[in-house]
């Protein structure tokens, strides 16, 4: 009876809140996902009985103002709530106040740990309640087992994140001051994206220093007397010594290696031809061997990012979010959602049983049991760190294929998802064999020949992988264009006399080591231990927003700005440590200690910040700032002599007078004023040339009318013009300013947003129909180009 009491004797306020709890989440199980998608495709699975939440990312940080990390107590952080997430939180609470249990299911990797323990601190349920699950793929099996298999919370993955969390924001927030009080306002420096710009920087100052020479090489062009085909061959001996030579270059990230014959000039090698024209030309060496090629490894999030970024020209941002799409779930006809990939942030090439038998069973079915090996391929682990509980990227199911998709998927999206299921289903096929046949032709006599000529050939026998997808990067050519590989060769025997067809002579210069592109620099940082699969894009893209590196509209090279240059150089000057690969590739094995559980966060940080302070100290004393440069230029407004500056967005002039005058003048990197540049298309708002402009996020297309139109479209890597991004506009008009809606298009599609945006912020959903005829409207009512078009200067 007193129990019964009890019972009854609830408080207004709780009881409203209980009643509010289960109206929310009906007093079903909890499922705490970290993105809207996810939480839709999840809901769908699991049905009645659980309730889906999504924690919408991360729900507390250190403060966006101050430091947050107490050093003088064992550099404890301070967590803030993240303010779009305080709204959010209050439902989550009521969820978790009523629901049976409650499954943190964040992604599988630091953050996601992170995210979990965070969640369990603020929503301070019952502990008995609460467990934690992960899954790779977002399938009805995989959430079956997951909820079947809880763990407990991984305090040392959460506590490897924040141990990388707080040594970040202690150079984040300690050398920016430094840079704005010695270099410019505005500009920033980073454990990981300062090592990343000096990758960039450095490979610039190579290219620079390379001093490029002039070579020849020399072949023949043989045949067997009377038997086909005829064969290249190159001359790799002469007179007892090998005709090239190679040189390492000790570079700042690898060892580059230049090929190059002794034969400077065409005059050099009249000896040669002589000795070919006068013969004899006598087999004396045959070598014939089988040689298998085992398909590449499934991908992972840098091989991905590198694939995508080769073969489909996506930057590696726009790789990861079309993955986090495929990942998440997409409709498949109807209401149905199916996550398509595995997760996409890994750097393990684990692979399931069951995958793997599900992908040799398809294998046999499609292209025959031989395709298939006697024993699933294995790939061992190659990347520092590796979380081994992950696994490779692959399709949730190889008999969901890529055309069979096309018709759910963007073409974006399409195109990612078969470069996904092709690399997958390739890695688990056979060998591809070949018959290699090596053969050498002494020029003069057998026994003491004045020259040696070598071919290689190479015909196909079993495709194996090849069959499913050909790597063109294995296949590429190792020596400048001219290898004698993959193709085939007469049958030879020592002692067959060969005859002349005719002499092969080329000229060649050696090459400087390529510039960085977003593939190369992923694979450098990759190599060297530096990030992890979720910081690879977020540092290619922090360190082109901050203008530390350029990169070319055509080709995509990576360069360094000035500043990047400035702010490298007294960076090394001052931090060596901080600014090593190795140094920084330390610290990323000491996190995953930490993770692993043999290290203590606290002492780790400790570690770091010792030195770094001292570093600190030094260079706020001993750092110079730069000086303004003189300049011939007179201000356009005043006519006073102008100086020449940098700041985070370049180089400028301006006018000495200042702040009394404020004339400017923009520079490019050579020094030189910047040029109007057309985009070659006019505005569809006004009608006015559109220009190609530069802001923090890299080149867009600006209407030539602004601030009066403002008009905008982006551009992607190689400065093409991204399809759907520039606004249209319609006949809607904005229910909350009466202003002209405008069509837009994001990475969910089409929508309608107010032209007054940024005062004005409505927007409104849009159907594909209404769609398609503003866009046939536009194209129809385009403005012809103005005759007094500005052409540039």
């Amino acid at each position: 009876m007193a129990s019964e009491k009890k019972k009854t004797v609830k408080s207004p306020r709780k009881a409203a809140k209980t009643a509010a709890a289960k109206t929310v989440c009906g007093g079903n199980s909890l499922v705490i996902v970290e993105s809207p998608t996810k939480q839709k495709t999840i809901t769908k699975i699991l049905g009645p009985g659980f309730t889906v939440r999504s924690s919408y990312g991360h729900v507390r940080d250190l403060p966006e103002r101050e430091l947050g990390v107490d050093e003088k107590n064992d550099f404890r952080p301070t967590y803030r709530l993240i303010p779009r997430a305080e709204k959010n939180l209050a439902e989550l609470r009521r969820c978790a106040d009523s629901a049976r249990g409650i499954y943190l299911a964040t992604d599988p990797d630091r953050e996601g740990e992170a995210i979990a323990w965070h969640l369990m601190q603020i929503l301070a349920p019952d502990m008995a309640r609460v467990s934690r699950i992960a899954f790779h793929e977002i399938t009805p099996s995989a959430i079956k087992h997951a909820l079947e298999t809880p763990r407990a919370l991984d305090i040392n993955l959460v506590e490897a994140q924040q141990a990388r969390r707080v040594i970040d924001r202690l150079v984040g927030y300690k050398l920016s001051p430094l840079l704005w009080d010695k270099i410019g306002k505005g500009l920033s420096a980073g454990r990981v994206q300062s090592v990343a710009v000096r990758l960039v920087v450095e490979r610039a100052k190579e290219i620079a220093d390379f001093k490029t020479e002039s070579f020849w090489r020399i072949g023949a062009l043989l045949e067997k007397a009377g038997v086909k085909p005829s064969f290249a061959t190159r001359l790799v001996q002469w007179r007892g010594k090998p005709v090239e030579k190679t040189t390492v270059y000790k570079l700042f990230a690898e060892d580059y290696r230049v090929t190059a014959t002794g034969f400077t000039t065409q005059e050099s090698l009249s000896e040669v031809n002589a000795a070919l024209r006068k013969g004899p030309l006598t087999v004396t060496k045959v070598e014939t061997k089988t040689v298998r090629q085992k398909a590449r490894p499934p991908f992972i999030t840098s091989s991905l990012q590198q694939e995508a970024y080769t073969k489909l020209g996506f930057p590696s941002q726009r790789t990861m979010m079309v993955a986090q799409s495929l990942y998440e779930g997409v409709p498949l006809g109807g209401s149905e959602l199916v996550g398509l990939i595995t997760y996409m942030r890994t750097d393990s090439f684990n692979v399931s049983k069951d995958v793997q038998a599900e992908a040799r069973k398809f294998i046999i079915e499609t292209y025959g049991a031989k395709f298939a090996p006697e024993t699933p391929n294995v790939y061992a682990r190659k990347v520092k760190g590796a979380q081994e509980a992950h696994e490779a990227i692959h399709p949730t199911s190889v008999y969901r294929r890529p055309q069979d998709m096309k018709q759910y998927l963007s073409p974006e999206q399409f195109r990612l998802y078969e470069l996904v299921w092709l690399r997958f289903v390739a890695s688990q096929t056979a060998d591809a064999v070949d018959d290699a046949l090596s053969a050498e032709a002494a020029i003069g006599s057998a026994q003491n020949p004045e020259g040696v000529l070598r071919a290689n050939g190479r015909v196909e026998k079993f495709s194996g992988h090849r069959k499913v997808y050909k790597d063109e990067s294995e296949e590429a050519d190792k020596t400048d264009g001219e290898s004698e590989e993959n193709i085939p060769l007469p049958p030879l025997s020592v002692g067959d006399p060969l005859k002349l067809l005719d002499i092969i002579t080329r000229q060649h210069q050696t090459s400087p080591p390529p510039s960085y592109n977003e593939a190369s620099l992923i694979r450098t940082l990759e190599r060297h231990g530096i990030g992890r699969p979720s910081t690879y894009a977020p540092i290619v893209k922090t360190i082109v927003d901050r203008r530390y590196v350029a990169r070319e509209i055509k080709g995509g090279r990576l360069g360094p700005t000035d500043l990047g240059v400035t702010v490298t150089e007294k960076l090394k000057g001052f931090f060596k440590e901080l600014m090593e690969l190795s140094y920084t590739a330390a610290v990323e094995d000491k996190l995953d200690d930490i993770a692993d559980g043999a290290r203590k966060w606290s002492d780790v940080v400790g570690e770091f910040y010792s030195p770094f302070h001292a570093d600190l100290s030094r260079a706020y004393k001993e750092m110079t700032t730069p000086q303004p440069k003189e300049s011939d230029e007179k201000c356009p407004l005043c006519g006073a002599p102008m100086l020449q500056r940098e700041s985070r967005f370049g180089k400028y002039l301006s006018c000495s007078r200042y702040p009394g005058c404020k004339g400017k003048i923009r520079l490019d990197s050579a020094g030189a004023k910047v040029s109007l540049e057309l985009a070659n298309e006019n505005c569809q708002l006004c009608g006015k040339p559109m220009v190609i402009r530069t802001g923090r996020r890299g080149r867009f297309v600006a209407c030539s009318g602004f601030p009066a139109c403002k008009n905008t479209h982006s551009l992607d890597a190689n400065g093409n013009k991204i399809a759907g991004t520039a606004p249209l506009p319609t006949e809607n008009k904005c229910p909350k300013c009466s202003k002209m809606m405008l069509l837009r298009s994001s990475a969910r599609g089409y929508f309608l947003a107010c032209s007054g945006y940024p005062r004005c912020r409505s927007t409104a959903p849009i159907g594909e129909e209404e769609v398609r005829a503003i866009q046939e409207k536009a194209q129809s009512a385009a403005p012809a180009k103005p005759a007094d078009a500005p052409q540039g200067r």
